[in-house]
């Protein structure tokens, strides 16, 4: 039988065990991996001025019939420059199109960066007070997500995106879609 001393002993040890074994748990976690609740259910209803005040609203409805990104950023986000050049690829190399959720910015900076940046959206809605992203769990920006075209979101992606996540996240599931048709 142990005695009280050797018990007590054993306890730092013990934690000590539980730490490595959490940190190389942690270790291979992605930390872009946040998943979301969204995953495999429709885009929330919503309406939002266009950042673009002689546009239509854009709303929820804007995500059926096609494939979509939403895409969400802001012009005081430096990924989401980092991640901008790409879009503006995307938007005139692939048969997807591409909505912008403009988040938490003011409307004359974000068209004064897209002037300077180029506008890779086919519509853009003007998220000032979060009213969208919080619906939809955004939690920091760039966020993408991907929507089928019957309007049901199948991935979220945090990050900026390039080459590399687009053929391992998108294009796997893009594909799944279409032979879902």
């Amino acid at each position: 039988m142990m005695n009280r001393k050797t018990l007590f002993a054993l306890i730092p040890f013990g934690l000590f065990v539980i730490l490595v074994i959490g940190f190389f748990v942690g270790t291979r976690l992605n930390p872009r991996d946040l998943g979301s609740p969204l995953i495999g259910k429709p885009v929330p209803a919503f309406e939002l001025e266009s950042l673009y005040e002689d546009a239509p609203a854009v709303n929820s409805a804007d995500f059926r019939g096609q494939v979509t990104l939403l895409n969400v950023f802001g012009s005081w986000c430096v990924a989401c420059l980092v991640e901008h050049p790409y879009l503006v690829e995307l938007g005139q190399t692939e048969d997807v199109r591409i909505v912008g959720l403009d988040w938490r910015d003011k409307r004359s900076e974000a068209l004064k960066w897209l002037e300077r940046h180029g506008d890779p959206y086919d519509v853009i809605g003007f998220d000032e007070h979060s009213e969208v992203a919080i619906d939809l769990g955004v939690t920091g920006a760039p966020e993408t997500y991907l929507i089928g075209p019957d309007g049901i979101v199948r991935l979220k992606y945090v990050g900026p995106l390039n080459d590399d996540v687009w053929r391992r996240e998108f294009l796997p599931e893009i594909g799944r879609m279409e032979v879902a048709r």
